[in-house]
């Protein structure tokens, strides 16, 4: 049912169909800079529909991801990100504006929606398989 509500929110609501389409272009785009296996992405970002689309989108692009807090004071955030050699940083603009710098990539979903909804809805392999554990 691509139409059921699936995230509700204050700012707004997606269904399913749109929660799946938006993860996937997310996913393109991160992949695109070279998030995959054992690539941490940090994730930064207040609760919304937007920190759903970009949870899934690490995930779906075979990242990981590093959950930080907004409301952590910016050295905290400077160290957890140079710690975890964090090189994409998914964010939206009210909280990149408070952030420390990094050498990554920022990805802000709400700043650069234009680009993300232009990518296509088809899925890109994601190099991640169930057969990472040795034998």
């Amino acid at each position: 049912m691509p139409d059921a509500v699936a995230v509700t929110h204050e700012d707004g609501r997606l269904s399913y169909g749109e929660l799946t389409g938006a993860r996937t272009r997310s996913r393109i785009i991160l992949r695109g800079l070279g998030v995959g296996r054992e690539k941490v992405v940090g994730l930064c970002m207040e609760r919304s529909p937007d920190l759903v689309v970009g949870l899934l989108g690490i995930l779906k692009a075979g990242g990981a991801y590093l959950p930080l807090d907004p409301s952590y004071p910016p050295q905290r955030l400077a160290y957890m990100m140079a710690d975890a050699k964090v090189s994409v940083l998914v964010t939206q603009g009210a909280v990149a504006d408070v952030l420390p710098g990094h050498d990554g990539v920022t990805v802000r979903l709400d700043a650069d929606r234009a680009v993300i909804d232009g990518q296509p809805e088809t899925l890109p392999a994601s190099g991640v398989c169930p057969d990472i554990w040795p034998t």
